[in-house]
């Protein structure tokens, strides 16, 4: 448990920044892990409902027949919602656990979920119409992993990114919610402005939901 009073090796007191991503490396590994059965309870209640909406905002994107390839599927939510026999959705995750929580999920004709890293698809080249990814963590700009996004997408096909999002400042329970999140997460770290993947051209926009809005961004391969 980490403590106000703790110290470093150097005698001086962590900041607090560091002990900030300690408290969200924890938080994350509980949800990604043995919490990822209470995930879906979890972000809708903490969101309002709202998290499902900015999921969903991938879906006006896409085409409509080919193959979908989802990045970090978590629970599979979106991806249960989204398949169909015109348009197959494989969804793919590192996490055993969210893994094991989406297939209870997903229906006996799809979609299909896999284990397998961002930088190491099950793919062969040029197979998929669209690649959709919602709220990745940094792992989304690694250059290896731009260039496994390219090699799968076919010519055309472009990526879609939900980076982030946050609750409107209206109404007491969403002004509170979204008080906590910034003092969880520390405000902006400009991601948005930054934010770019290896080898594709894109931009990013911000669009509102009913009660919030969502940072997205749109690109291809350069």
């Amino acid at each position: 448990m980490l403590r106000g009073d703790r110290r470093t090796d150097q005698g001086r007191r962590p900041s607090r920044g560091g002990v900030r991503v300690r408290v969200q490396q924890w938080a994350f590994g509980g949800l990604y892990g043995p919490g990822a059965r209470w995930y879906d309870r979890f972000t809708r209640w903490l969101f309002l409902g709202e998290w499902q909406r900015w999921q969903e905002i991938v879906l006006s994107d896409l085409p409509g027949r080919g193959l979908v390839v989802e990045v970090g599927c978590g629970t599979g939510r979106l991806a249960s919602v989204a398949s169909s026999a015109a348009r197959p959705w494989l969804a793919t995750d590192r996490s055993p656990s969210m893994l094991a929580a989406a297939r209870k999920r997903g229906r006996p004709a799809g979609p299909w979920f896999v284990r397998a890293d961002a930088a190491r698809l099950p793919l062969a080249t040029g197979t998929a119409i669209a690649i959709v990814s919602t709220f990745p963590s940094r792992y989304i700009v690694r250059p290896e992993v731009g260039a496994e996004l390219a090699r799968v997408l076919a010519p055309g096909a472009g990526l879609v990114v939900v980076l982030s999002a946050e609750l409107a400042a209206s109404g007491l329970r969403r002004r509170l919610r979204r008080w906590a999140l910034r003092r969880f997460y520390g405000g902006s770290s400009n991601l948005e402005a930054t934010f770019a993947v290896p080898g594709f051209a894109g931009n990013v926009t911000t669009e509102r939901s009913r009660w919030g809005t969502a940072t997205v961004y749109r690109g291809g391969p350069a």
